[in-house]
C-alpha cells in the first residue's frame, strides 16, 4: 500500500470501468425481461465495491477528499444477488415494499459513513480527522460491525440462493421438457465457485486479523481481483442471458405461464405394480404419438394423459429410462431431428427450422442438448450424414 500504481491497479481500474459500461449498456438494452435493472445495479455495485481498494493501493486515503470516503457497501451486493436469483427462478417475482429491508442494513451502515465522511471533512487535517471520526463517531468499531455482518449475511444470502437454484432445477429437470426455460448451470457453478473462495478467503483472513501475520494484504488481492473477473463474467453472461430471453419473448409472443408441479407430487409415494402399464403408455405415446413434438410438454401434461399421478410416472420414467423427464423427452427430440437430418426430404429447411419442429424452442438449448445425447454438434452431424 505504498501508492504506487501496479498491475494489480490496472487490472482493478479496467474492471470497474468494465462494471460501469455494462451496467449502462445492460440497463438501456431494448429488453422485457426480468432482472435488466437489478443486474446493472449488481454490477454498479461491484465496481464501486472494486474501488475501494484502490483507495489504499493508489494512496489516494492520505488525501483529505478521499479520506473516509463513503463506500460503506459490503453488505448491498448479497441481497442484490439472492433477489437477482429470485428473479431467474420464479416466473412472476417482483420487487416489492418488503424485499426493500433486504438493504436496510446497507443504507444504516452508508448513512454512518456519509456522517463521518461530511464531519471529518471540515477538519484542516488528516489527524483531525481520525479524532472526528474514531472518537466521536466510532469508524472503526462500525467498521468491524460491518465487516462481521457482511460475512455472516454472505452466508445466509448464499445458502438461501442455492437453495432456491437446486428448486428450480430439481423443479425442472422433473417436471419441464420446454428448452426455452435456462438450466442456470452457470449461476450455480458461480455459487459455488464464490462459496469455496469465500470460505478460503475467511480462513487466511483469520490469520491476517486475528494472528496479525505479515500476509494481510494477499487475501485483499484475491478477493479484490476475484470481484473484478466476477464483473467480467456477469457482463458477458448477463448480456447473453437478455438476447436468449428477447428472443424467446420474439418467438412465443406470449409470457409462458410456469406450471405448478410441486415437490410433493413429484416424490409422491410409488405403486410399483403400475409401472408396467404406465411403461407401455409412455411407450406409445412417444413412439407413436410422438408427443414429444409439444415443446411445452410438462409431466403434468404427461401424467394427465395416462391418467396416474405425477409422482408414479416420473419413478416410471426415472425406473425405465435411467434419467429425468427433461432428459428423456429431449432425446426423442434428439433422435427425430437425426432422423430428420437423414432425410432428404428435409434438406430444404434450417437445423433450426428441423430443431423447432421437433419440439425444441430455444437455439442455444437445441445445440447443447444435441452434443450432449450425440458427442457431435449438429452441424458436425450434418456434414457426416451428406
Amino acid at each position: 500500500m505504498s501508492g504506487t500504481f501496479t498491475i494489480f491497479d490496472t487490472v482493478v481500474i479496467v474492471g470497474f470501468i468494465q462494471g460501469i459500461a455494462a451496467a449502462i449498456a445492460i440497463g438501456l438494452y431494448p429488453s422485457l425481461t426480468s432482472g435488466k435493472k437489478i443486474l446493472s445495479v449488481i454490477l454498479i455495485t461491484l465496481a464501486f465495491l472494486s474501488s475501494k481498494i484502490l483507495l489504499h493501493t493508489l494512496g489516494l486515503w492520505q488525501y483529505i477528499g478521499f479520506h473516509y470516503f463513503p463506500l460503506a457497501i459490503d453488505t448491498l451486493i448479497q441481497p442484490l444477488f439472492y433477489l437477482y436469483t429470485c428473479l431467474l427462478t420464479e416466473n412472476n417475482f417482483t420487487l416489492n415494499r418488503r424485499q426493500w429491508w433486504h438493504f436496510a442494513p446497507a443504507l444504516v451502515f452508508q448513512f454512518h459513513a456519509i456522517i463521518v465522511y461530511a464531519a471529518s471533512l471540515m477538519q484542516p487535517d488528516i489527524h483531525a480527522m481520525d479524532i472526528i471520526a474514531e472518537k466521536y463517531l466510532f469508524y472503526n468499531a462500525v467498521k468491524w460491525a460491518e465487516d462481521v455482518f457482511a460475512l455472516c449475511s454472505a452466508g445466509v444470502y448464499w445458502y438461501l440462493s442455492f437453495r432456491k437454484i437446486q428448486m428450480y432445477r430439481q423443479w425442472l429437470f422433473t417436471s419441464q421438457s420446454s428448452t426455452h426455460y435456462p438450466e442456470l448451470t452457470w449461476l450455480r457453478n458461480l455459487l459455488i465457485g464464490t462459496g469455496i473462495l469465500v470460505l478460503v478467503l475467511f480462513l487466511s483472513s483469520i490469520s491476517s486479523n486475528i494472528l496479525q501475520l505479515n500476509n494481510s494484504f494477499l487475501y485483499l488481492e484475491i478477493f479484490y481481483g476475484y470481484i473484478t473477473l466476477l464483473i467480467y463474467f456477469l457482463s458477458f453472461q448477463g448480456y447473453r442471458t437478455l438476447l436468449a430471453a428477447e428472443m424467446q419473448i420474439i418467438r412465443t409472443s406470449v409470457n409462458t405461464v410456469q406450471p405448478e408441479v410441486t415437490h410433493g407430487d413429484i416424490k409422491a409415494p410409488v405403486n410399483e405394480e403400475y409401472f408396467h402399464t404406465i411403461q407401455s403408455l409412455l411407450l406409445e405415446l412417444m413412439e407413436k404419438q410422438n408427443l414429444f413434438l409439444e415443446s411445452e410438454l410438462s409431466l403434468k401434461d404427461v401424467a394427465k394423459i395416462t391418467g396416474f399421478p405425477t409422482g408414479q410416472v416420473s419413478a416410471a420414467i426415472n425406473a425405465q429410462f435411467n434419467m429425468n423427464f427433461r432428459s428423456w423427452v429431449n432425446s426423442y427430440r434428439v433422435e427425430e431431428v437425426k432422423k430428420r437430418l437423414n432425410n432428404p426430404e428435409y434438406r430444404h429447411l434450417s437445423l433450426t427450422g428441423i430443431a423447432f419442429d421437433c419440439g425444441f424452442n430455444s437455439e442455444a438449448s437445441f445445440y447443447r442438448i444435441f452434443r450432449k445425447h450425440t458427442g457431435h454438434s449438429p452441424k458436425t452431424y450434418l456434414q457426416s450424414v451428406k
